[in-house]
Formats: structure tokens, sequence, C-alpha cells
């Protein structure tokens, strides 16, 4: 009797550390290659000297970039992964020492304009046709079209307008798109809409492939080259119009 209860004890024994081996084992998987490796996410982070800070309008060199794992539930939005996504791109905002990159915090589309360049807004008025699937990073190619001058004159002191859009009547035949491109590869910044509001896919961004929209394309602001801006404005003042062109 006293024989096979040391041996029930002995066994109780060798299971409950078999079970505590598990235990530890299974701690040990989950802390070592579950938790950094299946529940966390390469993320590139800002490394800057104690206290100090990246401003604004910053270009990010190697030194100011490093590699590390966060969790996953952790990782926000359009987190940046690959240090060459942002080398050598501009800062959006003021960036603190640990800060986790996103799309929205440095300039990965190159949409900041750079010392040459500026951000020229598009009127409604100047505009022959646009595509009502623009986007802002989207690029278009720009037609010069003819259009009513201010200071041509009309019989009667009135222009009437068809029903096409850079049509004139009255006597003048319409006369449609230049066969050369004017402007090419132009960067769209923002798309307005009427009430002079983003036009997104959606109110979460881009989701459904541009069927539909939070807005209707009213006009575009477009990053220019700033000699590229002065011309185009001296042909609006001509009456030209724009037929702007989706090609990216």
């Amino acid at each position: 009797m006293a024989s096979q209860r040391g041996t029930l004890l002995k066994r109780n024994y060798f299971f409950a550390f078999l079970i505590l081996l598990a235990g530890f084992g299974g701690l040990l998987g989950y802390d070592l290659y579950f938790k950094p490796y299946v529940l966390s996410q390469t993320v590139v982070k800002i490394k800057v000297a104690e206290g100090g800070f990246l401003p604004k309008n910053y270009e990010l060199k190697q030194s100011d970039l490093y590699l590390d794992t966060v969790q996953t539930k952790d990782v926000p939005s359009g987190v940046i992964t690959e240090i060459t996504q942002v080398e050598h791109k501009i800062t959006n905002v003021n960036l603190m020492d640990g800060s986790i990159l996103t799309a929205s915090l440095v300039d990965v589309s190159d949409l900041e304009p750079q010392q040459d360049e500026g951000i020229f807004p598009i009127p409604k008025e100047a505009i022959y046709a646009i595509n009502g699937s623009l986007r802002s990073r989207d690029k278009v190619d720009i037609y010069l079209v003819e259009g009513d001058s201010p200071n041509k004159e009309r019989s009667g002191g009135t222009t009437a307008e068809t029903g096409a859009p850079g049509a004139v009547t009255g006597g003048t035949e319409p006369i449609g798109p230049s066969r050369k491109v004017f402007l090419s590869g132009v960067t769209v910044n923002y798309v307005r809409s009427e009430d002079n509001n983003d036009v997104l896919d959606s109110e979460n961004g881009n989701t459904n492939n541009r069927v539909t929209s939070t807005g209707k394309v009213a006009a575009p602001e477009l990053k220019l080259k700033k000699s590229d801006g002065e011309l185009l404005g001296q042909y609006l003042e001509q009456g030209k119009k724009l037929w702007i062109v989706r090609v990216e």
C-alpha cells in the first residue's frame, strides 16, 4: 500500500512538473516569438536628441530614422514601414523623439512646394473640363482651350454660351483643345468642392475606387513651378480655359 501511494505521488509530481514546464514554455514562446513577431509590426520612428524635435519642413536624413516593433493594436493608419519611404522627404509637422511616422506626418507624395514652386488654385470659371474622379495626389496633364477673352467685344455686348463647355455662339465656331499638352504630369495637391471642402472617395478616405465621392469636383489646387504658374496666369488673363486630364 505504501509503495503504491509513493508511486502515485511521484506520478503526480511528474505531471505537475510537466504542466509547470509547459506553462513556462508557453510564456517564453508568447514573449519571445508570438508577441514580437505575430502581434507586432515593424515601423519607422524618429530619433532626436533628448528634449529636441525635428521642425516642420525639415528634410529627413537616415540618421534621423530607425526601425522598431510595436504591438499591432498600437500601429496608426498609414504607418511607414521602410526607411527608404521617407528618407530625404519633408516633414509636415514638428516631430518628437520616438514618433511613429505616418503618411500624414511626412510629405511622402512630395505635395509640399519647394523653393521654386507654389500651390496654384485654378478658378472654377477657368476650367473647360475636369475629371469628376480627380483626387489629391493625382497627376494631370493640362491642355489650353480657346475661351472668351475679357477684352473681346461681341455684338450687343454679350456672349451667349451653348450647352457645350468652352463653346460660344454669335457666329464663332467652337474651338476644341490644342493638340499639344501645355503642362504635363502636374501634381494635384487638393481637390475642392463647391463649398471649398476636400473631395474624397468617402468620409474614411480612398475605400471605394472613386465610384462615389464626398462632393462634386469644382476646382483643383496644383503644385507648379512659379514660372509655369506665371505663364498659366497670363493665358488665363487672355481668356484661355483649361482642360485638366487625369493621367495617374
